[in-house]
């Protein structure tokens, strides 16, 4: 048979007696305020950075686009076209009009996918097989055994072959893997996955492992590198990518979410040829920049590398040093280093970067181990974006940041070490935040930390912290000098009697427009009592009826909010969406819109539970009850 001829096999195991799981866990990859480019690149160049094996090199990285005729390369994916079909689910037009493009992603001057090809819990069958499972220690970027999950979303068919070279062995090994549709088929039960095998081997598989085979892989899909550039590495080809994927997206996400490691040399990546390097890194930024989400980057783009560049660099450093990892730590520290302090700001004040090493006790059970970040700060421009970044090991996790920025400038670094590996146990799953729950609370204890949460607790809450510590104090306002502009705080209004909120009839007096807008205000009705009591917890809180009343239903608006210091303090989508988060509700009807939640048909069991807000933020929660 000539090798073009060849059929490769793929095997769609039967399930057997085990339980299976459709999910892949595509939710957590699929949000409105990340692009699926941005995971997609996070996923491929945090796990590459995990696997870098010489730390004085570089790690290489290529994304490279092909389309082209199938040819050939149709004997790869014929069987799981079959497969396809038996399962019901789409084949790509392209496909029936003998087109075949895939997106090829590979790295260099990494590990390999390492593992006894024999043991079903190694790290190669961990990454094909055991989805949840993962062998990593959790010192790097990764550890849950899901990132790659990315990977198949990212294909149209949810398809990929896999190309490693091991640097313990040299070994070169091939597999590949596609997502199917479990259920009966005649008189077998399928498994949700496919893979590119030679056949069924116990509990695992035997691989396709002949010098043909290998040869053709690396011809047909573009794989290089693996010969004589590079002992070791990993590639996956990725079968009828989504459009979305682009190589301008790809280069302002990698810009974007890992900047410092390409500005420090630990990182370099290629898409479709165009490399990206610490030397090349303005330019193509300048060229992407519409690409970019954050828009600090994408309206002053040399300005946000030139602010990177100091924080990666700085040529001198404040050092802070804490005390303790508690949450008034920063605070104590500034209230007894005030001439520390006030130069700082003086520098601020100044349009000067400040560069600053905080310092603060890690608590393990084997003893306190001081820990650091690097944090850089300056006034933000006028008429620009604030840059508001925090990076561990050169990646970034954009959802530690101020809610409230204001006018200053701050990005934070981790470097690599003890505080980067205990960061990790913190992060979720697709690595953007800080969380605590209860299963990373047992994670953290597990591995030996005391006070669990209270660094991640501290870090959380320095983006704000440090702005508002470094922030000039404002002289309070004299409390007239809007007297003229607010009849309410005039005692002309209120016939000369003392008091702000009385009308000159002595009744309550409301800011409350009238219904038209016209007015300055209404009599206040009195009140109906509240039928709800609020109850608070870390994370949220319950809203339940009060048992002594018996006039329902009753139908009320509960206002969601983080607390600002004023009254009524204000909402902003950037702060949450309720849709976002967990909401529970007992014997009623509700509505959601933006921090609003509706009560209706609600009555004397009635009980609505809300969590998932940030822990590090106070919670104001309004009841309006309508008439």
């Amino acid at each position: 048979m000539e090798l073009n001829e060849q059929n490769w096999s793929w095997i769609w195991p039967d399930v057997g007696a085990g339980p299976i799981s459709q999910d892949n866990n595509s939710e957590m990859f699929d949000r409105n305020d990340y692009p699926y480019t941005d995971t997609f690149v996070r996923e491929a160049i945090q796990n590459s950075l995990d696997a870098r094996l010489d730390t004085n090199k570089p790690v290489i990285m290529n994304f490279n686009f092909h389309e082209d005729i199938l040819d050939a390369r149709k004997c790869f994916i014929n069987d799981l076209i079959l497969f396809r079909k038996k399962a019901g689910l789409t084949i790509p037009e392209k496909w029936d009009n003998g087109i075949f493009n895939w997106l090829v992603v590979e790295d260099f001057n990494t590990s390999g996918l390492l593992g006894d090809l024999q043991d079903r819990g190694s790290d190669f069958w961990n990454y094909w097989l055991n989805f949840g499972l993962s062998n990593k220690d959790g010192s790097g970027r990764g550890g849950r055994g899901i990132g790659r999950v990315t990977f198949l979303i990212a294909s149209s068919i949810q398809s990929v072959i896999g190309f490693t070279r091991r640097y313990t062995d040299q070994k070169k090994v091939v597999c590949g893997m596609s997502v199917l549709k479990a259920g009966q088929y005649k008189n077998e039960f399928k498994n949700t996955h496919a893979y590119l095998v030679k056949e069924i081997d116990k509990n695992i598989f035997e691989l396709h492992n002949s010098s043909k085979f290998f040869k053709q892989v690396e011809k047909e899909f573009g794989f290089t590198g693996f010969d004589n550039d590079h002992l070791s590495g990993f590639g996956l080809a990725i079968l009828y990518p989504f459009k979305e994927l682009t190589p301008e997206g790809i280069l302002a996400s990698t810009i974007e979410h890992f900047a410092p490691a390409i500005i420090n040399k630990d990182l370099v990546v290629s898409v479709d040829y165009i490399e990206l390097n610490d030397l090349t890194i303005r330019e193509i930024a300048h060229d992407v920049k519409d690409k970019f989400k954050n828009n600090s980057i994408k309206y002053d783009v040399s300005r946000y590398l030139d602010f990177l560049v100091s924080a990666s660099s700085p040529s001198s450093q404040i050092q802070i040093s804490l005390k303790n990892s508690g949450r008034d730590a920063l605070e104590d520290y500034w209230r007894s280093n005030s001439i520390k302090i006030e130069k700082i700001k003086d520098q601020i004040l100044q349009q000067k970067k400040v560069s600053m090493r905080i310092k603060f006790p890690l608590t393990k059970r084997s003893g306190n181990e001081i820990v650091f970040l690097n944090a850089v700060i300056r006034s933000t421009p006028d008429g620009s974006y604030p840059i508001d970044q925090f990076f561990r090991e050169g990646m970034s996790l954009p959802d530690v940041k101020s809610k409230s920025p204001g006018n200053l400038d701050l990005v934070m670094l981790v470097p690599e070490g003890e505080l980067a590996t205990y960061l990790n146990f913190c992060e979720g799953k697709a690595h953007l935040d800080l969380l605590e729950n209860k299963e990373i609370t047992l994670k953290l204890r597990d591995k030996g930390y005391i006070g669990v949460t209270d660094v991640k607790r501290l870090i959380k809450s320095f983006p704000t912290k440090l702005r508002n510590l470094v922030t000039p104090e404002t002289k309070t306002p004299d409390s007239t000098t809007f007297r003229d502009f607010f009849p309410m705080n005039n005692k002309s209004h209120n016939g000369g009697q003392s008091g702000p909120n009385t009308d000159p009839r002595g009744k309550p007096w409301s800011p409350i427009p009238g219904k038209n807008g016209e007015g300055g205000g209404r009599p206040i009705s009195p009140r109906k009592p509240t039928k709800f009591i609020i109850s608070e917890f870390e994370d949220g809180a319950k809203i339940h009826a009060k048992p002594e009343f018996d006039e329902w239903p009753e139908e009320v608006n509960i206002s969601f909010s983080y607390a600002d210091g004023t009254r009524n303090p204000t909402w902003s989508p950037y702060d949450f969406k309720l849709a976002d988060l967990k909401v529970v509700s007992k014997n009623c009807s509700i509505l959601i819109n933006n921090n609003i939640l509706t009560v209706k048909n609600s009555g004397q069991d009635t009980e609505i539970t809300v969590t998932g807000f940030d822990t590090n933020r106070e919670l104001d929660i309004q009841l309006n009850q309508l008439d």
